[in-house]
């Protein structure tokens, strides 16, 4: 007698197992005890094939997530993320860039948005994420004079804080700031000129993007565009740059090479202005889920709903 009960047992699994796998899988099995092999797929356990055969497919049964970890577990330096900043509309203020909307310059407004695919660069030992923007913002954004000069770092961050989403971001950054001081207390302050603290995420971008991490050999890592533009942009890079008499701002040009950016403040204490696009950084929450794409290319990024 029990053995025929066993035996009514395999064929029952068996007819389960033939149907979750042909039928279309209408029901997720969670039992780690039900085993599968398939020359389909490289995993032995049933939930776990059905979740790599779905996702490989792009879609899952009835709506419903098939790939569910925690972001940590899964990515790796490069892999790309869609999430959209929840912000469509931001113009920096001229208290902190110096540009005032006067004669000397009109300050740009913003769509955070616009920005919502990214490149991870660094998975930290918190379970976080540190992840790139891929393009750079369609619009310039201007600094002027002493003040944008005094500011430039800070006011960097200030405007890539409104590229975030609360729901899976945990802070917000400018790429190049690591530890300068963000607003100068004054003009003649000795931490208001040049400084190297853009080395570090400069290096971690272009590792992410595969080429040499000290920018030797290959910087194009750092080269950016517009969304759906192929060509190369200018944009910022948070740290402050000064050649003599002209202090001003690092940039990384249209091809990827790192560089001075013209002068805040020139000869006789002459103020001037720069302008750029912005390229920001985010650190995604550590409790943040995948719930589909591969993450290896554009139109496979993962996604977190």
């Amino acid at each position: 007698m029990k053995k025929r009960i066993k035996q009514v047992i395999g064929v029952i699994i068996g007819i389960i197992i033939g149907i979750s796998t042909t039928v279309g899988a209408t029901t997720i099995f969670n039992s780690k005890d039900i085993t599968y092999s398939s020359d389909k797929t490289s995993k032995t356990n049933v939930k776990d094939s059905l979740d790599e055969l779905y996702t490989n497919l792009g879609k899952c049964p009835n709506n419903k997530s098939c790939v569910d970890k925690k972001i940590s577990e899964i990515v790796e330096l490069g892999d790309y993320i869609r999430m959209t900043p929840t912000s469509t509309s931001y113009t920096p203020p001229g208290e902190l860039t110096g540009c005032m909307n006067d004669a000397n310059c009109t300050q740009n407004t913003l769509n955070p948005s616009e920005l919502n695919l990214w490149r991870v660069i660094k998975k930290n030992e918190d379970g976080t994420v540190d992840a790139v923007s891929e393009y750079v913002s369609s619009k310039l954004v201007y600094f002027y004079g002493k003040v944008g000069y005094m500011n430039y770092v800070g006011a960097l961050n200030t405007i890539s804080a409104q590229y975030t989403n609360e729901k899976y971001i945990q802070r917000a950054r400018y790429i190049g700031y690591s530890t300068q001081e963000l607003n100068c207390s004054s003009f003649s302050s000795s931490v208001c000129y040049a400084d190297e603290g853009y080395k570090i995420d400069l290096e971690l971008v272009n590792i992410a993007y595969g080429n040499d991490g000290s920018c030797t050999t290959n910087c194009s890592g750092l080269k950016a565009s517009q969304p759906g533009n192929e060509r190369g942009d200018y944009y910022f890079v948070g740290s402050r740059w000064s050649a003599g008499t002209c202090l001003g701002g690092f940039r990384v040009n249209d091809g990827g090479t790192l560089m001075g950016n013209g002068c805040l403040v020139g000869t006789n204490d002459k103020d001037g202005r720069i302008e750029d696009r912005l390229r920001p950084i985010v650190t995604i929450r550590s409790d943040v889920h995948i719930k589909s794409g591969d993450g290896k290319n554009v139109s496979t990024a993962y996604r977190f709903e």
